[in-house]
């Protein structure tokens, strides 16, 4: 058998949870590159700055990453300047903002924390990007690297609109079925069983406590 690699997503979460920005990004640089959309970057720009205002954590520009996750938006931000030049990018948003800064910080061999600003996906955390054309018509699946970490501010995930948080609860409740589904009659083997077994466990605590917190 050869080797392979795992690696599972790592996050914090909670209202004050940008106040370890300085202490998880440590060992990555000092300084961070804002990219995102506008508006989820109006709405979380505030809280980052206050979480990394005691840290060594420099943040040196926040950019728009455009209105779509295409190669054209990437390749912008692979030529501009302060990406090229930072430690570390910051990726704020939703899917398309979070899966076009996945490319561009895996061509840039760079380190990526995440910033989500809504629950509807979960591109923040995962090894996957959809890819648009320009005219909005899917194009293909990135594969880039899993972010390093992903910090999941819950009082900036709540001001979100309903919908979005409501398409997430669907999203996750999806799981279980897509998992049990794709994967009946095979043989599988331990990393595939331990994905198997955490879809699982998505479903129950979303049934008992989904429209509360909706």
């Amino acid at each position: 058998m050869s080797n392979y690699s795992v690696y599972l997503p790592n996050y914090s979460i909670g209202v004050d949870c940008y106040k370890q920005i300085g202490y998880v990004t440590r060992f990555y640089g000092k300084n961070a590159v804002v990219i995102g959309g506008e508006t989820a970057m109006s709405k979380a720009q505030k809280y980052i700055l206050d979480g990394v205002k005691d840290s060594d954590v420099k943040i040196s520009e926040f950019i728009c990453y455009g209105k779509n996750s295409t190669y054209e938006n990437v390749e912008k931000l692979l030529n501009n300047e302060t990406v090229k030049n930072a430690d570390m990018i910051f990726a704020v948003g939703g899917g398309r903002a979070c899966d076009t800064v996945k490319c561009v910080a895996d061509k840039l061999d760079k380190p990526l924390f995440t910033f989500p600003t809504v629950a509807s996906n979960c591109a923040p955390v995962t090894a996957i990007a959809v890819i648009y054309n320009e005219d909005g018509t899917f194009r293909e699946y990135y594969y880039p690297k899993i972010p390093n970490h992903c910090f999941i501010n819950t009082a900036v995930i709540s001001d979100s609109p309903k919908d979005l948080l409501w398409a997430g609860i669907g999203d996750a409740l999806s799981k279980e079925c897509e998992v049990e589904f794709s994967s009946r009659n095979l043989n599988l083997s331990h990393t595939p069983l331990m994905g198997r077994q955490l879809c699982r466990v998505c479903t129950d605590p979303l049934l008992k406590y989904g429209k509360k917190a909706l």
